[in-house]
């Protein structure tokens, strides 16, 4: 005989249902908090955004929603444990998708899930403070949804009812409920493939997707719209002729391009030459932006070395993140404006599927250079250890392999100045010539209370600008550091060719400087290509990443392969391509529709041989690497 207040069996299907439904109502609540986090964070007018179908589109989020909350529900069994669940995980998805809202001024992807894994980068990111404050906040979210859906069952109990055999029903029930909800979201993983019936949904409901802008999409069509738009990526089309015939009439157009260039050029230009490519973390001019004011110049050293060597602005696809973008775009002279808008970061999707990957890397090594990468980081950030793979390095020194591994202040950053310690030592102790990729670390985010004496900085406004001084602090220790550096190089016997970018503005500023600044001064960062020798400069006009290696190639006056003749002729008509802008050399917008013959031409074959030398055949890559010495 059961005792008082338990003769309700648990086991029983006529309760489960109920349940089930009450998941709705948990997933309708999920989903308005994840909408209602770009309201909170950066976005100007979001709402401005919505079409007249948001609402519908809002629906049918929340039945996708629905569908994960509904898996959970079948997986406890209890209403009370899923309410739990889903509170948490909504909660820790709105403050990431608010936090990189407010930093990158971009939400969250399916391909951002993978940091998940990476402990140690998150808790870099944010700090240990804030993941205690995080986890305790989580705890805290979960145990009162649990605690309430339980006061609201015992202050309206459901009706008892005794079945026969009832145990087996339920777990008969949530057992279909389960396999229903995988197979739906397995399904829902196709998203952007052809004939989906969910992708249908939405273009019959009114979504408009904008595939040049992933904040629209997001805000267009419901953040679950945006998420599903990112979750797959669709199989990248070849364009229209593609074939070996039409790779070898393009190899063969560009192989004239590099004899008219190589005229004039050493062809033992680089033979005895290191290349050291350095991406600075960060690394921008404050005082480059309107309203911003800042106590002292922290930069003036790479100011005056701007002014006499080839330099220029850097078109940067991101704020305050995009790292691993620009660096592919660097190394592989791929522009990332051609790859379909879900390959968000082509080091986790694209680069490790191949065992090699086409990149200056191993044009130069078959040159006779050695390829070094240094990273004073993880060497799982971004896969990079994959993908250094893939681009034929042979060696990559990282965190714990460094010679030198000095912080300054709080910093939990290895220092510029330990890292180009670290080239220096390497071009020493190779006998051949060498060619260094070193991607640093020291002025990642976060800012706060990193150095004892930031310097003073102020917003449009005159509001204080704390994070920014802390930033600015920063860029004095990277020019200080650059300035050692190029001394260095400066008074060795070994030529040497440095290409120096920064990757992206931090995202620090407030909306008032984004709003005095506007998007193309926000996606500017300075760059030079310098040398110890003597050899041709000039200023350039604002330049996309994917020039750098034709543009180091020019300074050392050596010759250039069919790839890099195309580059070449690219870059006088296009310098620029990032997130669907196109500018030419006067920094002038080019409509894609409208192009003089000749940049259509250029551009035509160029996304040719992105698309071979990428995804496609490779038809062409012996013949575009090929020097013909």
């Amino acid at each position: 005989m059961t005792r008082r207040g338990r003769g309700r069996p648990r086991t029983s299907s006529a309760t489960y249902l109920p349940g089930l439904l009450g998941t709705a109502v948990v997933a309708v609540l999920c989903n308005l908090v994840l909408e209602l986090t770009p309201l909170t964070a950066t976005y100007h007018q979001a709402w401005h955004h919505r079409p007249a179908a948001y609402f519908v589109l809002f629906a049918l989020g929340s039945l996708v929603v629905w569908l994960v909350v509904g898996l959970v529900h079948a997986v406890t069994g209890r209403l009370s444990l899923t309410v739990a669940v889903s509170a948490c995980v909504t909660a820790a998805m709105a403050y990431a998708d608010y936090n990189k809202l407010r930093v990158r001024r971009e939400p969250i992807y399916p391909a951002d899930m993978r940091f998940t894994g990476d402990i140690g980068f998150l808790i870099d990111m944010v700090g240990v403070p804030t993941v205690v404050v995080l986890t305790v906040s989580f705890v805290v979210v979960a145990v009162l949804g649990f605690l309430a859906v339980r006061a609201l069952s015992r202050r309206f109990p459901a009706r008892r009812v005794r079945e026969r055999g009832s145990r087996g029903r339920r777990l008969a029930l949530r057992a279909l409920t389960a396999t229903l909800c995988l197979v739906a979201l397995a399904y829902l993983s196709h998203f952007n493939s052809p004939r989906n019936a969910a992708r249908a949904a939405y273009d019959a409901l009114g979504a408009q997707w904008r595939p040049y802008s992933q904040q629209r999409n997001y805000l267009t069509n419901g953040f679950v719209g945006g998420f599903l738009y990112n979750v797959d990526i669709p199989p990248r089309p070849a364009p229209a002729g593609y074939s070996r015939a039409e790779m070898g009439r393009i190899v063969a157009r560009y192989r004239e391009a590099a004899d008219r260039i190589n005229r004039t050029r050493d062809p033992r230009g680089l033979s005895d030459v290191n290349v050291v490519m350095v991406l600075s973390e960060s690394f921008s001019d404050p005082e480059a932006l309107a309203g911003v004011h800042v106590g002292r110049d922290p930069i003036p050293y790479t100011r005056r070395l701007m002014r006499h060597t080839t330099s220029g602005w850097m078109r940067a696809q991101d704020i305050g993140g995009g790292t691993a973008n620009m660096e592919f775009e660097a190394l592989t002279g791929m522009s990332l404006s051609l790859l379909p808008p879900q390959m968000e970061v082509p080091y986790q999707e694209l680069v490790p599927r191949y065992h090699s990957f086409p990149s200056v890397v191993r044009w130069l090594e078959h040159d006779g250079h050695r390829a070094v990468a240094i990273h004073p980081y993880t060497t799982q950030m971004y896969r990079r250890s994959d993908v250094y793979r893939s681009f034929g390095f042979e060696r990559f020194i990282h965190d714990t392999t460094m010679h030198e591994a000095h912080r300054i202040g709080h910093d939990g950053y290895i220092s510029d100045a330990s890292a180009f310690h670290e080239v220096e030592r390497t071009l020493r102790r190779e006998r051949r010539p060498v060619f260094v990729n070193l991607v640093t670390m020291q002025n990642h985010m976060p800012y706060a209370g990193r150095y004892d004496a930031p310097l003073s900085v102020r917003g449009p406004d005159g509001q204080p600008l704390p994070d920014v001084g802390q930033y600015a602090r920063g860029l004095t220790y990277t020019d200080r550091a650059l300035h050692q550096l190029i001394d260095s190089l400066r008074s060795s016997s070994e030529k040497t060719v440095v290409v120096f970018y920064g990757d992206h503005l931090p995202g620090s500023y407030p909306d008032s400087v984004f709003a005095a600044n506007g998007d193309r001064t926000m996606h500017q960062t300075p760059f030079f290509v310098w040398a110890n020798f003597p050899g041709p400069t000039s200023p350039q006009p604002t330049t996309s990443p994917a020039h750098f290696m034709d543009l180091a190639l020019q300074r050392a006056n050596a010759t250039v392969p069919p790839y890099y003749a195309l580059l070449q002729e690219l870059r006088h008509a296009v310098p620029t391509m990032e997130d669907g802008t196109l500018l030419d050399a006067r920094g002038h917008r080019l409509d894609p529709h409208r192009l003089p013959a000749r940049t259509a031409r250029l551009l035509h074959d160029y996304r040719m041989v992105q698309y071979d030398l990428s995804v496609g055949h490779r038809y062409g890559e012996r013949g575009l690497f090929s020097t013909g010495r």
